[in-house]
């Protein structure tokens, strides 16, 4: 196989920046108030240099009603959605001062799917990574009319003939379905000689050979709808014409998770019942599809909002469409709703925009799109958000760890009820669950041994309360001493090897992803200043996406990129805080593997904003079903 997945977020160990493992410390005094603001009062571009109002078109049921100074929205009960290109999240946006995180330039190349970031195969479709496409993109692909042709020719029902998962790991025997078929097919054929039959069919009633035929026709079905799938995969420039041939080799593994990752689906490289569903819907649908997930992020930036409906009875449909993968909806054993759970804000009010952009269709978008080839600013009348949305709000943060086993080796066991990341706001006294995500918690993973070898420890989650001092957008990995060499490289497939450069950040394929939160304890010190120190563990988004669902980390806590993003954008809008800017870093490790030897440097940790107050964190025990009840501290050996 040649992979093209992402690698794991902590494959390498949890060595967060400013940690006692790495060797560093992490300082701030929460006394300092000097350019504290919320992010409503992030810069927003309200006039021009000349001191002339800029405006927005004003949009109503599908149609401009005019437009409007942009500083005038808000009192008009407007809110202003920036549709253009140069759109970023809020922790991304340059700040009052003019400051500008240091990846913001690279996520805005990214977000347009070019830049000479040494992008290779897929790896530029990073939706499912935390970068929101640009608008020009979905432009483009609903005006790819020969692509949409290609697809319109292929009747795509066979493909639901394929009633399980299949994978690479499935390539013997779906070769053994044409070679099965074929021999089969010589059999019934000398049959149907031998009984001087018109046809092979005629053969299905038979006592002896039914049995044979039928199963001659399922192979075929199988066989048949395997390749309808890889004509819809080679419409998208996913998958070469000569292997358009029923078989699953490396080559169709990675054309699923290409289409998975275009169409916001658990990138497995396995062609499930999501997977098989998509492949039913039109093309432009799913482009549109595309159109309202970037719409949502949009507005949920420009909203502040956080709620999703996942606390409660779970995220609602826009225009009728789940836009979410299932696994991204709740986490397993955590599927009742929580009381006084928030509503669906974030779907609701994409709807809402939806619906007065007059984005109703693919046709619409398109049309749309083209109107403002340069995007634009529009005001939109969202529904009416909670009366605890503050400025600064009063928030806290609860991380259940779920079913926990505490064992002397590394053993499977089944988990009920996996982690989930739960953010509360306080509505005078009444704490109400905004969200309840799927996370994390730590379990077995490598760790190199002073003398070179290799063990598998236990990761813990650390229990207890913390605080979110920080935020930090844009985070570089400083991997801990203990994170082997061989984690840190990658295979080249022709007898040699790279450093994973990705993985130490900034980027989506960062192990931190694209926000960071770490998980301080504060110290006073005698000077009466407070000092955060912290052991290693935060919360973050995180490149391997489908360890959120069922797997574990090296202790810290991964949420969903999108959503880790969504978080550090609201924390940014209803908390005070302070722009503390570039912190830098003087990181360098030589890494050595298989006889070649790399360089690794970091420049920079990210960009922080200080939190002031920071937010309570408090990660519970969670259910210890194990006899033990404390973490093992013996090892393992580790893989080979």
């Amino acid at each position: 196989m040649k992979p093209l997945a992402f690698a794991s977020c902590f494959a390498l160990g949890c060595g967060i920046v400013g940690t006692k493992s790495s060797g560093h410390r992490t300082t701030g005094v929460t006394a300092v108030k000097q350019n504290t603001q919320a992010s409503s009062q992030q810069i927003r571009p309200q006039f021009t240099a000349e001191g002339e109002c800029i405006t927005a078109e004003r949009w109503e049921d599908g149609e401009v009603k005019g437009k409007i100074c942009v500083a005038d929205a808000a009192a008009k009960g407007l809110t202003i959605i920036d549709l253009s290109d140069q759109w970023t999240p809020t922790i991304l946006q340059p700040t009052r001062e003019g400051q500008a995180p240091a990846f913001r330039n690279s996520y805005l190349e990214l977000a347009a799917e070019k830049g000479d970031r040494g992008l290779t195969g897929i790896d530029h479709l990073a939706e499912l990574y935390g970068v929101v496409p640009a608008l020009s993109i979905v432009r483009a692909r609903l005006a790819d009319d020969a692509r949409h042709a290609c697809h319109a020719a292929i009747d795509p029902k066979p493909i639901l003939t394929i009633d399980r998962t299949l994978a690479q790991d499935n390539q013997r025997e779906v070769k053994g379905w044409i070679n099965g078929r074929q021999w089969l097919g010589v059999l019934l054929e000398k049959e149907r000689i031998k009984r001087k039959l018109a046809d092979i069919s005629e053969l299905e009633t038979d006592a002896k050979w039914g049995p044979q035929y039928k199963r001659w026709k399922r192979l075929g079905e199988l066989t048949d709808a395997l390749k309808v799938a890889q004509q819809k995969f080679h419409c998208e420039g996913y998958l070469g014409e000569d292997y358009v041939n029923g078989e699953f080799g490396w080559r169709v593994g990675n054309a699923v998770e290409a289409f998975q990752r275009r169409n916001f689906l658990m990138p497995s490289e396995r062609m499930d019942k999501e997977v098989r569903e998509a492949l039913q819907l039109d093309s432009r649908e799913l482009d549109f599809r595309l159109a309202l997930r970037i719409l949502r992020e949009r507005v949920t930036e420009a909203a502040g909002l956080i709620e999703d409906g996942t606390a409660g009875s779970g995220p609602q449909p826009v225009l009728g469409r789940q836009l979410d993968p299932e696994a991204m909806r709740a986490a397993r054993g955590h599927n009742k709703p929580m009381k006084d759970a928030a509503p669906d804000l974030v779907n609701s009010a994409t709807d809402a925009a939806a619906k007065h952009l007059g984005w109703t269709g693919p046709n619409e978008v398109r049309a749309w799109l083209e109107r403002y080839p340069s995007g634009t600013r529009v005001a939109i009348q969202l529904p009416a958000v909670p009366a605890y949305h503050k400025p600064h709000m009063e928030l806290s943060v609860v991380i259940d760890r779920g079913d926990v086993w505490y064992e002397e080796k590394p053993k499977w066991h089944p988990v009920g009820h996996r982690p989930t990341f739960v953010i509360y706001a306080d509505d005078g006294g009444k704490k109400i669950p905004l969200v309840r995500w799927p996370t994390t918690i730590g379990g077995w993973a490598d760790q190199r041994l002073p003398g070179g070898g290799v063990v598998q420890k236990w990761k813990e989650s650390d229990v207890g309360p913390r605080v979110w001092h920080a935020v930090t957008a844009g985070p570089t990995w400083i991997p801990p001493k203990t994170t082997p060499d061989r984690d840190l490289v990658k295979n080249l497939y022709n007898g040699h090897w790279a450093l994973k450069s990705e993985i130490f950040g900034p980027g989506p394929r960062s192990a931190y992803g694209i926000v960071l939160l770490e998980h301080m304890y504060p110290v006073k010190l005698k000077s009466g200043e407070v000092r955060y120190d912290d052991n290693g563990i935060g919360t973050h988004g995180s490149a391997s996406v489908t360890s959120i669902v069922h797997g574990t980390s090296h202790g810290c806590h991964r949420l969903y990129n999108q959503l880790a993003v969504r978080l550090g954008d609201f924390l940014l809008h209803h908390r005070e805080h302070v722009v503390k800017g570039e912190v830098k870093s003087g990181f360098v490790r030589r890494v050595v593997h298989d006889g070649e030897a790399f360089k690794a440097e970091i420049d920079s940790r990210g960009f922080q904003y200080e939190l002031t107050p920071p937010v309570d964190v408090m990660v519970t025990k969670g259910n210890i079903l194990s006899k033990r009840k404390i973490p093992p501290r013996n090892s393992a050996p580790a893989r080979p």
